[in-house]
Formats: C-alpha cells, sequence, structure tokens
C-alpha cells in the first residue's frame, strides 16, 4: 500500500473515530441528563403517593387507586398485592423499609421508571412502587441518534475531498524524493530535488541533494580513475611496445646478417637508447608506485639548509646542459620528507631542461601562512590549454622530443604525487612560448 493510499485512510479512519466517538459520549451525556431529571420527577411523585397512601393507612381505610397520581402498586410485607395498576404482572424484591429503589424496564414497547420503597404507619408496612412513563426521553435519544449519523455520513462525505488534498498535499514531496531516488538509481546523478522547505521533509530533501551530490562526486572520481587505469595500461604498453620492437628489430638485424662495422655500431646506438629509455621508464614507475604505497614521515625542515644540501646536485645536472641555475631561498620551516622533496625538485628542474631552457630560477619564501616555492624557466613551455593533463601519466606535451631525451611522460605525475603526500598546493603557469612556471606551496606547522 502506497504511502498516500495509508495517510488518506488514517486521516478518515481518525476522523471517524473521533467523531463518532465524541458524538456518542455527547448523546450518551443529553440522555443521562434527562433520565436523571425523569428519576427526580419519579421520586416526587413516589413522595406524594406515599404521603396518600399514609393517609389511607392512618384512616384505615380500603385502599383507592383513583386517589393516587400515578399507576401504583401496593404489597405487603409477604410480598402479596394489595392493590395494582400497574403494567403487566411483576415480581418486586422487597427492600428495606428505609430504602428507596429505582429501576428502568420496558414493558410491551414502553419505558418506565419504577420506583419503590417500604411504609409504614400505624406499626404496619407495606411497600409502595410508583411508575413514570419515559418513553418520551428513549425515542428522543433514538432520534438524536438516527440525526447524528445522517449528519456524519453528510459531514464524512464532505470531507473526502479535503482529506484527499491534504493526503496529497503531505505526500507529495515524499513522492518527489522517489522520483528523484528512481532516476539517480538508474545512472543520471544530476538529478537534485527541487523545493526546499523548513520542515522535516525540507530536511530530507536538503540531506537527500547533499548525498546525490556526494555520490555523483565520488562516481565521477571512480570514473575518472578508471579511465586513468585504463589510460595507463594503454600508454604503458605503447611505451614498452616501441622500445621492445626497435630493439628486437636491431637485435635480429645484427643476428641474421653480416652488417659492417659501421652498421653494428648504430644499430647498437639505438638499442642502448632503446634500452636507456626502459631503464627510464622502469625507474620511473618504480617511484610512482614508490609513491602510491609507502607511508612517509615528514620532519620539520628548513629549506634553505635543503637547498644547500641539493645545490651540487642541481648545478651539475644544469652544467651538463650548459644552463644556467639561479638560488634565491630564504629561511623557512616546514615538514617534508629529503629525499622525496628532492625527486620532487629534480623531477621539475628535469622538465625544464628538456623544454630546452637555458636559465632555470628556484626562489622560495615565506608567504601568508605557508612557504612559498617558485621554479621558472625560459624554454618552449606549455601550450595553456594542456596545463590541465601534465600531471597525467604518461602525457607528454612533446612526445618525439621527450623520447629523444629518454622520456617517459612520468615527471609532473611523479611530482604531483609528491607534493601531495607533502600536503601542497601545485600549480603550472605558462603561456606556451616563454617558459614555464612551477609553483608549490608548503603549509608551515610543527610536527605532530
Amino acid at each position: 500500500m502506497r504511502m498516500f493510499h495509508k495517510i488518506f485512510l488514517c486521516f478518515v479512519v481518525l476522523f471517524s473515530i473521533t467523531f463518532q466517538g465524541a458524538g456518542f459520549f455527547l448523546l450518551q451525556f443529553a440522555y443521562e441528563n434527562a433520565v436523571a431529571q425523569e428519576r427526580k420527577y419519579a421520586l416526587q411523585v413516589f413522595q406524594y403517593n406515599k404521603y396518600v397512601l399514609q393517609s389511607q393507612m392512618l384512616n384505615q381505610a380500603e385502599y383507592e387507586a383513583k386517589q393516587f397520581t400515578s399507576k401504583v402498586a401496593v404489597f405487603d410485607a409477604k410480598g402479596e398485592s394489595l392493590i395494582s395498576t400497574l403494567q403487566g404482572e411483576k415480581l418486586w424484591k422487597l427492600q428495606n423499609e428505609d430504602t428507596i429503589c429505582f429501576r428502568t424496564s420496558e414493558v410491551d414497547g414502553v419505558f418506565y421508571i419504577y420506583v419503590y420503597g417500604g411504609v409504614k404507619q400505624n406499626h404496619q408496612t407495606v411497600y409502595l412502587v410508583t411508575e413514570t412513563d419515559i418513553t418520551q426521553i428513549v425515542e428522543q435519544q433514538r432520534q438524536e441518534q438516527a440525526f447524528f449519523h445522517r449528519i456524519f455520513i453528510l459531514i464524512l462525505v464532505l470531507a473526502f475531498p479535503i482529506i484527499w488534498v491534504l493526503s496529497r498535499y503531505f505526500t507529495k514531496n515524499i513522492e518527489l524524493v522517489n522520483n528523484v531516488a528512481k532516476k539517480i538509481a538508474a545512472g543520471d546523478y544530476s538529478q537534485r530535488i527541487a523545493f526546499v522547505g523548513n520542515d522535516e521533509i525540507g530536511e530530507l530533501a536538503r540531506n537527500f541533494n547533499h548525498m546525490a551530490e556526494t555520490v555523483e562526486q565520488k562516481v565521477n572520481q571512480l570514473s575518472h580513475e578508471a579511465r586513468a587505469k585504463e589510460d595507463f595500461v594503454a600508454n604503458f604498453a605503447h611505451e614498452i611496445k616501441t622500445p621492445m620492437t626497435s630493439v628486437i628489430g636491431y637485435a635480429d638485424l645484427i643476428y641474421q646478417k653480416e652488417l659492417s662495422k659501421e652498421q653494428v655500431k648504430s644499430s647498437a646506438e639505438y638499442i642502448l637508447n632503446e634500452a636507456l629509455r626502459l631503464e627510464a621508464l622502469s625507474q620511473k614507475l618504480m617511484d610512482l608506485f614508490v609513491l602510491q604505497k609507502q607511508d612517509f614521515t615528514l620532519e620539520r625542515t628548513n629549506f634553505r639548509e635543503f637547498f644547500l644540501d641539493i645545490q651540487a646536485d642541481l648545478q651539475m645536472v644544469c652544467k651538463m646542459k650548459e644552463v644556467e641555475i639561479k638560488l634565491e631561498i630564504e629561511p623557512g620551516d616546514v615538514l617534508l620528507d629529503w629525499d622525496l622533496c628532492k625527486m620532487m625538485i629534480m623531477n621539475i628542474v628535469d622538465n625544464s631542461l628538456k623544454a630546452g631552457c637555458k636559465n632555470i630560477t628556484i626562489k622560495g619564501c615565506c608567504e601568508g601562512g605557508g612557504y612559498k616555492l617558485c621554479l621558472t624557466d625560459d624554454g618552449k613551455g606549455i601550450p595553456p590549454t594542456e596545463i590541465p593533463r601534465v600531471t597525467e601519466a604518461f602525457y607528454m606535451v612533446d612526445k618525439s622530443r621527450s623520447r629523444k631525451q629518454h622520456g617517459a611522460g612520468l615527471g609532473m605525475a611523479l611530482v604531483a604525487k609528491a607534493a601531495q603526500i607533502h600536503g601542497a598546493s601545485l600549480q603550472l603557469e605558462s603561456d606556451g612560448a616563454t617558459g614555464t612556471s612551477v609553483i608549490l606551496v608548503f603549509e608551515r606547522g610543527q610536527q605532530s
């Protein structure tokens, strides 16, 4: 059964029980009040007839029914009838003469209130019973009940549309949530609940929208990671296939044919270059795997001391390419892993060298609540449209140039992962013509 039907039936049942219950107690209250009034009147009749009976007993006269103001019955102490004008023969349970009792009975469709009690006079005790007709009260109650039932049916018929509208009002928002949930379950994660209220349904809608946003983000993240893994496998297979094909081809050429010394040397050079590419690719993949799996302990380190330690290595790799490097590093403490940070800096510099730069500048300074490190070169740069993809594994802006220099497109992927481990933000800026700036912002703080 749907929620709408449940609410509708609950409204109808609750309304019916409430209305009928209130009507029953109201009619019963009115009836009991009317009967109570009749009992008072019946008691007055009994008292008057008691005086009449006492007068007859005092005068020791015969009991005369016409002197009584209502239908009566008189019994002696043994229960034998002395006089009776009541409807039908009745058996009365004799009571103590000082007790007055009431009883309501129906005789041939007529309702009476009987009042009976003892009467003492001249050392004689008899019992008097008086009869009062209350049929009108009972009939009036029946008429009121019948009228009430007609009113109830009329009001229920009139209330049906109102209850229907209220039920639809209370369930339409739930139905809306259900419809949106069905669409999300079908794969449309962009669906959101439009209405906003301040009640529990509104709160449910807000929480549902928040959940839907989280689910959409997680699904997009998983989809992106799945595509990234597929691209990684495809690119890896491609990068392996090219050098392996060259190695196998030239090795087979040397093995199968008689070649001159120069031809053998040339073939061996091709094999060596491709082997170096495979070695670089293997090393980069191993570094990337280590970054994914290993837990690093960050220690509080002064950045100037760090660069003084790696300065000789930086100058050596730059001197081999005839590139001038300039360091402008201010003192500042950050939390870092020494070897991991060195690998990150060396990869950035290596990318600059492969871009054909002649000058590299590394500046470091405290800025705000962090430490900003900027590495700038004057190489070929990166097209602005390509910048978002630079940190993807195996992505190369200039594939032919990278392969000649034994590149595999993993350098900036390693940099991005290392920056993430350090809790640093990574930003690349380039116009695609006059060089590239790589900006790292480290958080400063005490070691936990």
